[in-house]
């Protein structure tokens, strides 16, 4: 047999099977009408889509609807989806307790916004407010310009959860509300602190922020901390930020009762997007899920709502309430409130359980 036979047989082979494929993509029995999307620890049964191309010629990921409900049921999610001002899980409830020393020992510090203004208004159920009384509701704001975030790509910031000066520069970006994509780097990390070890050499240190509006990138806390002030700020850093050691010390201290939680890294399949994160500094249900962001490697953009920003009325219009956190999931289509559901959600979609097998 020729090599012309030999190639002219396997093309007809590879048509063959691509036909063969796509009637099966294309019929509609019950059964075939439900896809399997594997997740690297389980698959999630997709119900109603309505085909799935598989032709090798065709990207099939953008063909696939994936419905949330489908996701989360398969999941078996077991912590409550209903977003609940305040409330802690029973489970997790050590956890929020730990994570309210550093809001705590830093006095507040990221709470609330640049310029936080308090004062009553009417009464008026198409804003957010914290609390309202008769026909009277509270209205948080701020002196803080805000509108120039819509018009600039966000900061980028390489750190983890665990590190005192790292805490310093999440505190300055709540304060500015300021959008930042966070690139986890916990100890033994395998990934972005990797990169930053192999680029800049081994001595490198946290946090290192990239800004990609004015091409600027620093080390330094202080001199981040500084840069943030002067680029997106007032140019006045606060008291609380200037403390020197003291700032450390108080920050370090907070740290202590989460046992280096957000610090060590743990196996993780990495999604390919990255998560969006409303969130604040000082909140310790926001904390509790950074932490596990941090752990797993999650790339994740944080959009910073503290007290007295404006943005907290976006994601108000948005969902029809505000709370934090909220997460989004461009890769499974999944949002959600409640720090213990998240965390739940994150550990089953993307860490990957040891092996109870011993391999030599």
């Amino acid at each position: 047999m020729t090599q012309g036979h030999t190639f002219v047989i396997s093309l007809s082979w590879i048509l063959i099977l691509t036909l063969r494929l796509e009637v099966a993509a294309f019929s509609t029995p019950s059964e075939a009408n439900k896809l399997y999307l594997s997740t690297g620890r389980r698959s999630l049964t997709l119900e109603g889509t309505t085909r799935l191309l598989l032709n090798p010629f065709s990207p099939p990921k953008d063909e696939v609807t994936i419905n949330q409900e489908s996701v989360l049921e398969s999941l078996a999610l077991e912590s409550s989806l209903e977003p609940r001002r305040f409330f802690v899980e029973s489970n997790q409830l050590l956890d929020i307790i730990g994570a309210s020393f550093p809001t705590l020992f830093r006095l507040f510090s990221g709470v609330f916004v640049d310029g936080y203004k308090v004062s009553f208004v009417e009464k008026d159920e198409s804003k957010y407010t914290v609390a309202s009384f008769g026909d009277y509701q509270i209205e948080e704001s701020c002196s803080l310009l805000i509108s120039k975030r819509f018009v600039r790509s966000p900061l980028i910031i390489y750190e983890f959860e665990g590190c005192p000066f790292c805490r310093k520069v999440r505190e300055a970006v709540s304060i500015l509300a300021l959008d930042i994509t966070f690139r986890p780097c916990p100890q033994n990390g395998y990934l972005f602190r990797s990169d930053i070890k192999s680029k800049y050499g081994e001595k490198s240190t946290f946090p290192f922020m990239i800004d990609p509006n004015t091409g600027i990138e620093l080390f330094e806390s202080d001199e981040i901390i500084q840069y943030l002030f002067r680029a997106y700020g007032n140019d006045e850093v606060p008291s609380s930020l200037t403390g020197g050691a003291s700032t450390i010390i108080t920050a370090g201290l907070g740290l202590l009762p989460r046992f280096g939680k957000g610090s060590k890294k743990m196996p993780s399949n990495l999604p390919e997007k990255p998560l969006v994160l409303w969130s604040y500094e000082g909140s310790p249900f926001c904390k509790v899920v950074r932490e596990k962001l941090c752990e797993l490697e999650i790339q994740h953009t944080q959009i910073s709502c503290p007290r007295g920003s404006p943005i907290r009325q976006t994601l108000f219009e948005k969902t029809g309430t505000f709370q934090a956190p909220y997460l989004e999931d461009p890769n499974n289509g999944v949002s959600l409130f409640e720090s213990a559901a998240i965390c739940e959600y994150l550990d089953k979609m993307y860490s990957v359980k040891p092996s109870p097998i011993d391999f030599m």
